[in-house]
């Protein structure tokens, strides 16, 4: 009966041995390699890194947003009026793959892809109503493969876990004259 019990508790610590030993080899934690999104791949692809900056919860006709994407072909920004999306201004600027991976270099360097995915904190409507909210998206044709949000009323308001004033910077830095097309913007 002892031999049988000792081959039991053997068998049992080789089991959970090997269970452990595949877990390390193929990941068991979202922050391993293999489940983070690498920016750089899609330096030769249409993904396009969108950043939406929505200002402060007012009456529709006073509420702004502006819309920022950047891709391999071009970056474009939209000026929008209210929440139903009436575009006021639209321009697109030239780009090319270099710019483009120099570009995802840059947001994948300042955690672009780090947040928190839990459902619960997905909505970000209604949140910093005085302040600004930042949604960062990483878009595949019609796909959003990625989004997170930010706020200006606090460091860890939000889902996005980058650096938020850094990256909105290089989002305003692709369009030419930002500065000027915004000037009148409650942002």
């Amino acid at each position: 009966m002892r031999y049988i019990v000792s081959f039991l508790i053997a068998i049992g610590l080789i089991i959970l041995f090997i269970i452990l030993l595949l877990k390390i080899i193929f990941g068991g934690n979202n922050n391993s390699p293999e489940s983070k999104v690498n920016l750089a791949d899609y330096a030769h692809t249409n993904v396009i890194m969108r950043m939406v900056a929505q200002g402060p919860i007012t009456a529709n006709q006073d509420h702004h947003q502006v819309y920022i994407e950047v891709g391999k072909d071009d970056n474009e920004i939209q000026l929008v009026r209210g929440y139903q999306g009436e575009v006021t201004h639209e321009e697109q600027f030239d780009s090319n793959s270099s710019s483009y991976g120099n570009f995802l270099r840059a947001i994948d360097l300042l955690g672009y892809t780090n947040g928190d995915t839990s459902e619960e904190r997905a909505d970000y409507r209604g949140h910093c109503p005085f302040g600004n909210r930042y949604i960062f998206q990483i878009i595949d044709g019609t796909k959003v493969k990625q989004q997170f949000w930010a706020t200006s009323c606090g460091d860890r308001e939000g889902t996005f876990r980058g650096q938020t004033e850094d990256i909105i910077q290089l989002f305003q830095a692709q369009i030419p004259g930002y500065s000027e097309l915004t000037t009148n913007l409650d942002l």
